[in-house]
């Protein structure tokens, strides 16, 4: 049986819309990048789980994350793009860039690899920056991932749960990448290449 790898295209279709592109949201540029990386992953031999099989859904992140255990899944990748903090003075917003992973503590020195793997390839084919990996824990719970899908992922046995942030949709420069057909082909190539790698057999 071949590996299956779950694919999370994050948010429901008009999740966070671009503040730098009329018509455009996060929620459905990350459906669309999911279908095309999942091509490349089933041509490579996986089999590929959608969290989000119709531009429609928006299962819970319990949901999303748990459907890598249910499926014996060797990777569960949550796709996203990001937006400054209330950190970020407004008037920076469309200057900040850069691509970055979150990546499971609960196998924190086998995961690491391949987050900084999947973040260099696509920091490079988006010519953005390289903001680098990191794990987050769960506020006042140590040993829990912050974020809800990864958390639920690991929670359910897949403890390899990955979440990318391509670049920011609040910079012209990101957004257009991945409001571009070929580039979105581009960048799934890419880290279609670093997940076969890591994950082929």
């Amino acid at each position: 049986m071949s590996k299956c790898i779950v694919l999370d295209a994050g948010h429901g279709r008009y999740g966070n819309p671009y503040p730098t592109i009329d018509g455009k949201y996060e929620g459905t540029q990350n459906f669309i990048y999911a279908g095309k990386l999942a091509a490349r992953l089933e041509k490579a031999g996986f089999t590929v789980l959608l969290t989000r099989p119709c531009i429609d859904d928006d299962p819970s992140l319990a949901e999303r994350g748990a459907l890598a255990g249910k499926n014996n899944a060797a990777l569960f990748l949550s796709l996203h793009s990001n937006a400054p903090g209330s950190s970020t003075p407004p008037d920076r917003y469309p200057l900040v860039r850069g691509v970055m992973t979150f990546y499971s503590l609960t196998a924190k020195e086998e995961n690491a690899p391949f987050a900084a793997a999947l973040n260099a390839a696509a920091a490079e084919v988006m010519q953005s920056d390289n903001r680098g990996i990191m794990i987050r824990e769960y506020p006042g719970v140590p040993e829990d991932d912050y974020y809800g899908v990864i958390r639920a992922a690991a929670k359910s046995g897949c403890k390899q749960a990955f979440l990318i942030e391509h670049g920011f949709h609040t910079n012209i420069d990101d957004a257009t990448f991945l409001t571009t057909d070929v580039c979105l082909e581009r960048l799934a190539d890419a880290e279609a290449a670093v997940i076969t790698a890591y994950f082929g057999d």
